[in-house]
C-alpha cells in the first residue's frame, strides 16, 4: 500500500502540474482570444472605413460619369453649331459681296453726281471769271484815261 500512496502522491503532483500547465495554457489562450477580438474590432473598423470609401468613390465615379455625359453633350451640341455655322459660311459671303457690289454702284452713282455738280459749279466760276476780268479791263481802261490829279480832287 505504501506503493500505491506514493504512486497516489505522485500521480496527484503530476495531475496538479498538469493542471497548472492546462491553467497557464488556459490564460494565454484567453489572451490570445482578446488579441483576436481586439484584432476583429479593428479588422471591422478598417472593413467599415473601407466601405464607407468604396461608398464615396462609387458617388464620385457617378458624378463623373454623369459630367462626362453632360460635356459630351454640350461638346457635340457645340460643335454641330459651329458646322452648321460653317456651312452658312457660303451663304454669308454671298450676302456680303452682293452689299458689296451695291455699295460700289451706289459709290459710282454718286461720282457720277457729283462730276456733274463740279461740272456746273466749274462752268459758273468760269462765267465769273470772266465777268470779273472784263470789270478789271474796263475799271484799268477808264482809270488809264482819267488824270490823277483830278481823281485825288474828286476823292478828297
Amino acid at each position: 500500500m505504501p506503493d500505491d500512496i506514493q504512486d497516489l502522491k505522485l500521480e496527484v503532483g503530476l495531475l496538479k502540474g498538469e493542471f497548472e500547465q492546462v491553467n497557464k495554457l488556459t490564460e494565454k489562450i484567453s489572451v490570445s482570444i482578446e488579441k483576436i477580438q481586439e484584432l476583429n474590432v479593428n479588422v471591422l473598423q478598417m472593413l467599415t472605413v473601407h466601405e464607407e470609401k468604396h461608398e464615396q468613390n462609387k458617388r464620385y465615379r457617378l458624378t463623373l460619369e454623369s459630367d462626362i455625359k453632360e460635356l459630351h453633350s454640350r461638346i457635340t451640341t457645340i460643335s454641330r453649331e459651329v458646322h452648321e455655322r460653317i456651312d452658312q459660311v457660303p451663304t454669308q459671303l454671298t450676302h456680303v459681296h452682293e452689299r458689296i457690289d451695291k455699295l460700289r454702284s451706289d459709290l459710282a452713282c454718286h461720282k457720277q453726281d457729283d462730276r456733274g455738280k463740279l461740272r456746273i459749279n466749274l462752268s459758273e466760276v468760269e462765267k465769273y471769271k470772266w465777268l470779273i476780268l472784263g470789270i478789271a479791263v474796263t475799271a484799268a481802261f477808264f482809270l488809264g484815261k482819267l488824270d490823277m490829279s483830278t481823281l485825288l480832287t474828286l476823292v478828297i
